[in-house]
């Protein structure tokens, strides 16, 4: 090892025989300001000690890392809220979480697919009974299109049917609007003056015979309707079912839809329905007179 060119004298008193002594001078020298390339002490004021440099390291913040932090008292307090109101809001709402919550009262009896089949269809006869099944088939088959007030949407071409003459007016008859809604109904129609050339989907394949029995009521009844105030309804589920058995093969999935001229070639006075044969009179033989 070379010696410093510039050695710095011993401290008096000391030796020079001693390691610290022999090592004295280079830590002066470490101590002492950084040399620059030339060998000659920089310009700063303060000279670059080893301590100033600890001193810098000393300044510096830790890096950040993953721990395990307190949540806020706040934060806790706003989870434990929406955690209770949402078990009190599922506790109030769910039914007690029954399965059978949503299950059709109706089929409640009905333990199996074979017992469903042999559960006669209802047959309402009233004009009551067929306005309440009719207003639910009405609002979640019909409404979309026709709309809640029967007014229809013309700028789509569906025509409206408060006020038509197809349910109420001089085109109205029983067997005509079992045919609309058991096979659809394509081509032009004029209604109120105004002729939609629009498909009407069919329904014979979707709805019981009763149910078109009962929404064919509720619309003939509805809104300013009122084709059967006052008498009994002229629509029943035997009213519909006859029509489909006079149409015979005719499909009721859509492929075979009426139109208006073929309506019109039913009278209005036709009724699929037969008249009821008035029963025979039987012969009552009288005894003849005692003598």
């Amino acid at each position: 090892m070379s010696t410093p060119t510039n050695p710095t004298p011993a401290p008096e008193g000391a030796g020079t025989d001693s390691v610290i002594d022999l090592h004295r001078q280079h830590m002066a020298q470490l101590n002492d300001a950084s040399m620059t390339a030339d060998g000659t002490p920089p310009e700063d004021e303060e000279p670059d000690t080893i301590q100033r440099l600890l001193d810098v390291l000393a300044r510096e913040n830790a890096e950040p890392r993953d721990g395990f932090e307190p949540v806020p008292f706040w934060v806790a307090c706003v989870f434990g809220t929406l955690l209770a109101w949402g078990g009190y809001y599922i506790g109030t709402n769910s039914a007690d979480f029954r399965r059978d919550v949503f299950d059709r009262t109706d089929l409640s009896s009905a333990s199996s697919g074979a017992a469903v089949a042999n559960v006669p269809d209802p047959d309402p006869q009233t004009l009551e009974e067929l306005m309440k099944i009719g207003a639910q088939k009405f609002s979640a088959v019909c409404a979309s299109c026709h709309q809640p007030n029967g007014q229809g949407k013309p700028a789509e071409n569906i025509p409206p049917l408060d006020g038509s003459e197809w349910l109420v007016g001089d085109q109205a008859s029983a067997a005509r609007q079992c045919r609309i809604v058991l096979y659809g109904l394509s081509g032009p129609v004029t209604v109120k003056g105004r002729t939609y050339n629009a498909v009407m989907p069919n329904q014979g394949n979707i709805m019981k015979d009763y149910e078109i029995a009962a929404v064919l009521t509720y619309v003939r009844n509805s809104w300013s309707n009122a084709a059967d105030k006052g008498k009994p309804p002229a629509i029943t589920a035997a009213t519909v079912r006859a029509a489909r058995a006079k149409e015979g093969s005719r499909k009721t999935n859509g492929s075979q839809p009426v139109s208006m001229p073929e309506l019109q070639k039913l009278p209005l006075e036709y009724s699929d329905v037969a008249p009821a044969t008035p029963p025979e009179k039987k012969d009552e033989k009288k005894d003849p007179p005692k003598q």
